[in-house]
């Protein structure tokens, strides 16, 4: 059931053109990778401030606040952009075991979110700053770091693999 309505998606006009546009495609995808580029930068710095590896003289609280918006803004272009390129290509996908692992992985990260968002990433008092962060915190940026590494990983691995045979696009 799950494959029919990717099949439908994907053989939509709108994504069957965008699929066969030898521009709007390539531009589509390196939005894509820009954004993941911009969003990455943020979370490692945010990951290794929190590991107490980089940016000693700033509170870590202070490096989350100010890289908030742009994570946020980063990460909503990511989505959007590998959304359509998933809907143009959602059954090739369907069978990607590189997609689903980066799928798993953003599960995770989810789970990852909810359980150290108040204690860690809302910026509490405890984050002000010192050479030596509380083992949760550095627990959390651990974490984040390999979930997220995880991802770009799986997400390079997915163009390698090749589509099967019988694809149905229009």
């Amino acid at each position: 059931m799950l494959l029919s309505i990717l099949i439908r998606l994907q053989n939509l006009t709108w994504f069957s053109n965008f699929r066969s546009s030898a521009y709007v495609y390539p531009v589509v995808l390196a939005l894509h990778l820009t954004a993941i580029s911009w969003f990455g930068a943020m979370i490692l710095a945010t990951d290794l401030r929190l590991l107490g590896w980089a940016l000693p003289d700033t509170s870590a609280a202070e490096v989350i606040r100010r890289l908030r918006t742009g994570k946020r803004i980063g990460f909503v272009i990511a989505a959007a952009c590998g959304f359509v390129l998933f809907a143009a290509k959602a059954e090739e996908y369907y069978y990607n075991p590189f997609f689903r692992t980066k799928m798993l992985l953003f599960a995770f990260v989810a789970i990852h979110a909810l359980v150290f968002r108040k204690g860690v990433y809302a910026a509490p008092a405890g984050l002000a700053g010192g050479p030596d962060p509380p083992r949760r915190v550095k627990l959390a940026a651990a974490l984040s770091l390999l979930f997220w590494v995880g991802i770009l990983c799986a997400g390079r691995a997915i163009g390698y693999v090749a589509g099967r045979a019988g694809m149905h696009y229009r």
